[in-house]
């Protein structure tokens, strides 16, 4: 027996909760891109800091990441690829190396090809050298930006223990606004 209804369907209450889900998928996933960036920042600046921004550092930086037992558990496990943290690793390598904030993408940027690497001064990435020159000026703006860095990153103890440390011994520092 085929019933016949005139009443007209409508599937708007269907899509509004797939439209729900789909957007606390967004939210989810912003949330878990923002805790990438994060981490790897505090990753890499660690890393600046106990080892350097050379090339041994930064190779150091790549094996601790492949070497990670959490890393091998959570690919093993099928959690995550292999290839997710090596991409991150690549970008971590460059953030470290030319000192600019951690971006899955920048394995991608050719202007940040590390020199010794495959694509570094083959296709024309600088060689990076030693500062020629410099001014007063320009060592309060680095400064100033570390410390905004350190800020953003939640590392507001760390950040006031650089400032006391340069308003102690660089006379007339000022913090430049960024």
């Amino acid at each position: 027996m085929t019933v016949q209804n005139t009443t007209p369907l409508s599937f708007d209450k269907f899509a509004t909760e797939i439209v729900k889900g789909y957007k606390t998928f967004d939210k989810a996933q912003s949330k878990l891109s923002t805790t990438v960036c994060i981490t790897m920042q505090q990753f890499v600046d660690h890393v600046a800091v106990t080892r350097g921004r050379d090339k041994a550092a930064c190779e150091a930086m790549r094996k601790a990441i492949g070497d990670s037992q959490v890393v091998i558990d959570t690919v093993a496990a099928g959690i995550m690829e292999k290839k997710t943290f090596t991409e991150y690793a690549q970008s971590a390598m460059r953030a470290l190396h030319f000192n600019v904030p951690f971006a899955p993408s920048l394995k991608n940027d050719k202007e940040k090809s590390l020199p010794w690497g495959k694509g570094g001064q083959a296709q024309g990435a600088p060689k990076a050298g030693k500062v020629i020159s410099t001014t007063r000026a320009d060592l309060d703006k680095t400064i100033s930006k570390a410390l905004a860095q350190a800020r953003a990153m939640g590392l507001t103890d760390f950040a006031a223990d650089v400032l006391d440390i340069a308003l102690e011994r660089l006379d007339g520092f000022k913090e430049t606004v960024l």
